[in-house]
C-alpha cells in the first residue's frame, strides 16, 4: 500500500500486547454499512420481532466482523515478528485492515508463511464457528443460524484474500512461489503485480457493467454494489501499481530502508512514533 491505507491521520484505539490497533476515519463509514447489512441479514435471526435491541445488535455484529479482520491481520504481524521482522500496528479502514511491518521478507519461504498466516487464521475461525453452528442446529446443512453466518463471513474473508492478485495475500503467495521457482524476485514481482492489475480491471469492468445494467433496468438497489466493486477495483489497481514499483527490486529491502509494505501491510507514516 502507499504510505497509509488512505490519506489522513489514523488514531490508536487500544493495544494488544506489542500491537497498536488503530483506525482511519473512513472506517466509521464501513462500520455503518456493515451494521445496516447485519440489521437485514443477521439480526432478524436473533430478534425476529425487530425489537429495540436491533440497532445495538447490528453495531455489535459489525464490531465483531472487524474483530475477525483484526485477528486476520494480527496473524500476519505475529508471524512476521517470528521471522525477525518488526510489526507494531494494525490499522482498520474502509476496505478492511492492514498490518504494519518494518521490512520485506528476505526469503520466499518467509514471504509465503507471513502471507498465509492471515487466511489460515480466517479458515480456522470459519471452521470453529461452523462447527458450533452445526452443534446447535444438528441436521441442517451449510451455514445454519447466526454462528453459521459468522463462519461464512470468515470463509469469505479468507477466500477474497487468497485471490492470486498482488499485493493481496494470494498474490504474495504467488510471488513467493514464482520467486522460489524462478530465483528472480524482480521478475516474480512483475508477474504477480500484473495479475493484480488484471484482477483490479476485472472488478472495475464488472462493477461498472453491473451498475449500468441496473440503471438501465430501473433497479437502483443494484447500483450501489456495482459502484462498490468499481471503488475496490480502483483501490486495488493503485496499490498493485505502487507495490509492484516499490517492492520489485531484486533484493528485499531491510528494516533501515523506506517501506511500502502492502500485504495488507502498511508502512509507517511521518507522524508515527519511531520503532523501538
Amino acid at each position: 500500500m502507499p504510505a497509509r491505507p488512505m490519506p489522513g491521520r489514523t488514531f490508536v484505539l487500544f493495544r494488544l500486547g506489542p500491537f497498536e490497533i488503530a483506525i482511519h476515519p473512513s472506517w466509521f463509514l464501513m462500520l455503518g454499512v456493515i451494521a445496516l447489512i447485519a440489521n437485514e441479514e443477521i439480526v432478524p435471526a436473533i430478534v425476529g420481532d425487530r425489537s429495540g435491541l436491533a440497532p445495538i445488535l447490528s453495531i455489535g455484529i459489525a464490531l465483531l466482523f472487524y474483530s475477525f479482520v483484526v485477528l486476520h491481520e494480527l496473524s500476519h504481524a505475529i508471524v512476521a515478528r517470528l521471522h525477525g521482522i518488526d510489526a507494531r500496528r494494525i490499522t482498520l479502514f474502509i476496505f478492511g485492515g492492514v498490518a504494519q511491518i518494518g521490512a520485506e521478507a528476505q526469503q520466499p519461504a518467509d514471504e509465503f508463511r507471513i502471507a498465509a498466516a492471515g487466511p489460515l487464521c480466517s479458515l480456522i475461525l470459519a471452521g470453529a464457528l461452523v462447527g458450533v453452528a452445526h452443534a446447535l442446529h444438528p441436521g441442517e446443512k451449510f451455514f445454519p443460524g447466526v454462528w453459521g453466518r459468522l463462519g461464512l463471513i470468515n470463509l469469505a474473508l479468507a477466500a477474497f484474500n487468497l485471490v492470486p492478485a498482488f499485493p493481496m495475500d494470494g498474490g504474495r503467495l504467488l510471488r513467493a512461489g514464482l520467486w522460489s521457482g524462478l530465483r528472480d524476485r524482480a521478475r516474480a514481482t512483475r508477474w504477480a503485480a500484473n495479475l493484480g492489475k488484471g484482477f483490479a480491471f476485472l472488478l472495475i469492468g464488472g462493477g461498472g457493467a453491473y451498475a449500468a445494467a441496473n440503471i438501465a433496468s430501473a433497479e437502483p438497489s443494484g447500483v450501489i454494489p456495482g459502484v462498490w466493486y468499481v471503488l475496490i477495483g480502483s483501490f486495488l489497481l493503485r496499490i498493485a501499481d505502487t507495490a509492484g514499483r516499490t517492492e520489485g527490486g531484486a533484493i528485499p529491502r531491510g528494516p533501515d530502508a523506506p517501506s511500502s509494505g502492502e500485504r495488507l501491510f502498511v508502512p509507517r507514516g511521518p507522524e508515527d512514533p519511531p520503532l523501538q
